[in-house]
């Protein structure tokens, strides 16, 4: 019986691939940010509704819940799968005919890719469920604003999407794995995350005379120098505690001392408990190094996500689905990133999963890393995670 139905769901998702294919580049022509993603939810609405589903948009006007219950399962706990749609305030920097048409915003970390696979998924079991082969019931989770900081899975949590769920699943696309595979790993997959906002405020005042004001520029540069070198010897090390700062901004002449100065990063922690010292220590670490300049602090540690654990019972789950459908080569182990992803905040509510979706073509020359211009997946990973998540779902429950 499963090897039937495992030839359906290739049968199945084969007739979608070049729809699937199609559809991604129609978000990715029209990509928005996060809480805006407005057309997006509109186009997951109407595809779900024409294949006879019945799709609820989130209260917040953009995310989409959409439970598909086969024949007996009504009760039955749920299996959830999340896709994320926002995209992100970078360029596009391809040359295809489905370049963004949105200036400054594209889909630089295949959000796009994962939207679709989970509507490819939900089109498949939608199928199922009509034949009377699909005997569990799934919701398809499309969340909004996972880019932001605080993401959007908070959120869209409140709003009920786990309600019922006893196991939630996700891909992310990786550009170092190749097409075809899927990269896996018990425990932290990704790392907690926080921005950190430093501001500064002085008099002002002339560079021939630093004396009589707040040199900011010198205690910018102070900061951004020994800041991640001190929190490093105030937090365990064991902890993987990293901070890095990615704008610094200030003056405007050369001869001129300005009066207000910011320096932003983010710091990431590969445990939870050195992300929660880096939130207590920071702040005060930061004031000590400014005093000594006599200019006004103001720290801002803006809270974003924990690491992303994986289940153990969820990482068999997926390897299983993924051996069954693809064979036993198709899985890879993967490393923790320090990457932040606030599906974080639903494996702390549900067991599950995250997987590494490989989008990397065989014949790439150099690998484009998510959050560049010119990320390009390849799209054969669409029918690759269609056909692992749509084995997933018609499998028995993680334990």
């Amino acid at each position: 019986m499963i090897n039937d139905l495992d030839t359906k769901i290739n049968s199945l998702a084969a007739q979608l691939d070049q729809e699937l294919i199609n559809f991604r580049r129609d978000l990715h022509a029209h990509p928005e940010l996060g809480f805006a993603e407005h057309r997006t939810t509109d186009r997951i609405m109407a595809r779900l509704t024409a294949a006879g589903l019945t799709p609820q948009r989130l209260s917040s006007g953009t995310g989409v819940l959409c439970d598909i219950v086969g024949e007996g399962a009504e009760g039955l706990p749920l299996i959830g799968l999340r896709g994320d749609i926002d995209a992100l305030p970078i360029p596009d920097g391809k040359d295809v005919a489905y370049r963004s048409t949105t200036p400054g915003v594209c889909h630089a970390c295949g959000h796009d890719v994962h939207t679709t696979v989970v509507l490819g998924t939900g089109l498949v079991l939608a199928r199922l469920r009509d034949l009377g082969l699909l005997d569990k019931p799934v919701r398809l989770i499309f969340q909004p604003a996972e880019e932001a900081s605080p993401g959007g899975a908070p959120g869209t949590i409140e709003a009920g999407a786990l309600d019922g769920v006893d196991e939630v699943y996700a891909f992310h696309c990786d550009p170092r794995t190749e097409v075809g595979k899927i990269a896996l790993r018990v425990g932290p997959i990704t790392s907690a995350s926080d921005r950190v906002l430093v501001r500064l405020t002085g008099g002002g005042g002339h560079t021939s005379r630093p004396h009589l004001t707040a040199d900011l520029i010198t205690a910018l540069a102070q900061i951004a120098v020994t800041a991640p070198l001190l929190l490093s010897r105030r937090i365990d090390p064991r902890g993987g505690t990293s901070l890095i700062w990615g704008r610094i901004r200030s003056g405007t002449a050369a001869n001129a001392i300005p009066d207000i100065g910011e320096l932003e990063g983010t710091v990431r922690s590969t445990q939870v408990g050195g992300w929660r010292d880096a939130q207590r220590i920071l702040p005060d670490l930061i004031r000590q190094i400014a005093a000594p300049y006599g200019a006004g602090v103001q720290v801002t540690v803006t809270p974003g996500v924990p690491p992303t654990v994986n289940h153990a019972a969820g990482v068999r789950r997926l390897t299983e689905a993924a051996a069954a459908i693809l064979g036993g080569d198709a899985i890879a182990l993967t490393e923790q990133s320090l990457g932040g992803e606030d599906f974080s905040w639903m494996l702390d509510k549900v067991p599950g999963a995250m997987a590494r979706l490989g989008v990397r073509s065989p014949d790439a020359t150099e690998v484009v890393d998510i959050h560049q211009p010119r990320f390009s997946p390849d799209e054969r990973a669409i029918g690759i995670g269609v056909r692992v998540f749509s084995r997933l779902c018609t499998t028995a429950a993680a334990r």
